[in-house]
C-alpha cells in the first residue's frame, strides 16, 4: 500500500466514461479518430472501462512509471512526457505533499505545487489539447487549469452501489481500488472556455459562474476567532454519516469536547457580538441548497442518503458570520 502512495498509483474500478457529459466531450474530440495517450496507464484499466461504454479510438499509447500490465511502455511521465498526441485520457498520480511527509514517502522537490497529480495535469495540459483526468474532486475548489476546463464531473457512487460491509468483497462502485477518496473528472477542451459546466454524475448543477454567485463576499474579519476555547460560537463543521448535518450551534451543546488549535471538526468561535444562530444556519442551509455543496470539502464516506460527507473550512464559515453583502443578507433572509 505505501508503495502505490509512494508512486501516487490507485487504479481506476469504476466506470465514468459511461456519462452524458463525458460522450460529448468524446465526440468533440473526434476520439474515434485519435491515437489516446494514457500518460499514467498502470494496470490499463482505462481502455477496457471504455471499451464496456462502446467508445472506440482509432489506437492506445501506454506509459507508466511502473507498468501494471502487458503493452504498457516503461517511462517516468512526469520526467519525460511523451509528445506528439491530441487526446489524453488518465488516471494521474496523486500524492500530497504533506500526506508523502507524513508517511516518510518521497516528494519531488522541484514540483512547486501540493500534490503530484497537479503537476501531472500542467503537463497533459502543456502537451495536448483534449484531456479528460480523474482527479480529486477537490481540484473544483483549486482555483488552477480553469482557462481550458470545459466541464467537471463529481463522480457519486449511486445510492443501489453503496459500499459493502466489512470484509466482504470490494464493491466496484467506488472510483479506485485501495482507496474512497472523493473523485471528479475533469474535461478541457483545446482552447479558452467561457464557463464551466459543473455535474455530479450525469445530473448537471449549473455552470461554476453562476454557483459562485450563492457565495457570500469572502471575509477578512480576524475579530472572529476560531477554536476559541471561550467563544460564544460553536461549530460543528463536518457533517456525520447519515445526511447534511453541519450546523451552528451553541457553546452548551458541545460539552466537554476539547478545542484544539489545530482542530477542524468541532469547534467553538469567538464573535464580537450577538450572533443570531438561527439566522446562521439559514444562512449556512441555502449556500448548501443553491451551490449543491459544490464549495464544500467533500471526504471518505458516503453519507446514508447517497452524497458525500462534506466539512465547511474556516474561510467560507467566517464569511457566513460575517456577512457584509447587504444584497445577500437580503436574499438569505428571505422566505
Amino acid at each position: 500500500m505505501d508503495e502505490k502512495r509512494a508512486n501516487g498509483r490507485y487504479y481506476t474500478r469504476g466506470n465514468p466514461f459511461q456519462l452524458e457529459p463525458f460522450q460529448t466531450w468524446a465526440d468533440a474530440s473526434d476520439l474515434e479518430q485519435q491515437t489516446v495517450l494514457e500518460p499514467f496507464a498502470g494496470a490499463n484499466d482505462i481502455p477496457r472501462l471504455m471499451n464496456a461504454t462502446r467508445l472506440q479510438c482509432r489506437d492506445w499509447a501506454f506509459f507508466d512509471i511502473k507498468p501494471g500490465a502487458k503493452g504498457v511502455v516503461q517511462r517516468d511521465t512526469l520526467a519525460d512526457f511523451p509528445k506528439g498526441f491530441n487526446v489524453c485520457i488518465t488516471n494521474p498520480p496523486w500524492l500530497a505533499r504533506n500526506s508523502a511527509t507524513r508517511r516518510g514517502l518521497p516528494f519531488p522537490k522541484a514540483i512547486r505545487y501540493d500534490d503530484l497529480y497537479k503537476y501531472a495535469l500542467e503537463q497533459c495540459l502543456a502537451h495536448c489539447e483534449w484531456v479528460a483526468a480523474i482527479i480529486p474532486e477537490a481540484f473544483i475548489r483549486s482555483g488552477l487549469f480553469l482557462e481550458r476546463l470545459c466541464d467537471f464531473i463529481s463522480l457519486v457512487p449511486w445510492p443501489q452501489q453503496k459500499p459493502l460491509e466489512k470484509n466482504k468483497a470490494r464493491n466496484t462502485s467506488y472510483m479506485f481500488e485501495d482507496t474512497e477518496h472523493p473523485v471528479g473528472l475533469a474535461l478541457f477542451a483545446p482552447d479558452a472556455t467561457p464557463d464551466v459546466r459543473i455535474w455530479r454524475n450525469n445530473r448537471f448543477l449549473g455552470p461554476m459562474s453562476e454557483l459562485h454567485r450563492h457565495l457570500p463576499q469572502p471575509s477578512s474579519n480576524r475579530s472572529i476567532v476560531f477554536n476559541d476555547p471561550q467563544g460564544n460560537l460553536g461549530l460543528i463543521a463536518i457533517d456525520n454519516t447519515v445526511s447534511a448535518s453541519i450546523r451552528f450551534c451553541s457553546p452548551s451543546e458541545l460539552g466537554d469536547y476539547p478545542i484544539r488549535h489545530q482542530g477542524r471538526s468541532i469547534t467553538r468561535i469567538g464573535v464580537p457580538w450577538h450572533v443570531d444562530i438561527d439566522t446562521l444556519n439559514i444562512r449556512l442551509t441555502k449556500i448548501r441548497e443553491k451551490t449543491h455543496d459544490v464549495f464544500l470539502t467533500a471526504f471518505k464516506g458516503i453519507r446514508r442518503d447517497g452524497h458525500y460527507r462534506r466539512r465547511l473550512d474556516w474561510a467560507l464559515a467566517r464569511s457566513i458570520i460575517d456577512v457584509g453583502d447587504l444584497r445577500l443578507q437580503l436574499e438569505m433572509n428571505v422566505e
